[in-house]
């Protein structure tokens, strides 16, 4: 399977951070980062490997046991 990226970014300005969903190529995520960070200087905007859809399954369910999960 080929290896995946995402956006990952942070404002100078203010400190706010987040990373983006949208799946990308390494040459086309790169692309867009550099046009990005031309068009937005006060965002630094990088390139981060996505994790694998096993590993973003796993972190979806609860460290707790079912019984204690129903109770809330």
């Amino acid at each position: 399977m080929k290896t995946m990226y995402v956006i990952r970014w942070k404002s100078t300005v203010n400190g706010r951070a987040g990373k983006g969903t949208k799946l990308f190529t390494r040459a086309d995520g790169q692309q867009l980062i550099d046009e990005l960070n031309r068009e937005y200087p006060q965002i630094h905007h990088e390139l981060l490997e996505a994790e694998s859809q096993t590993e973003m399954d796993s972190k979806s369910f609860s460290a707790e046991p079912m019984e204690l999960a129903r109770a809330r």
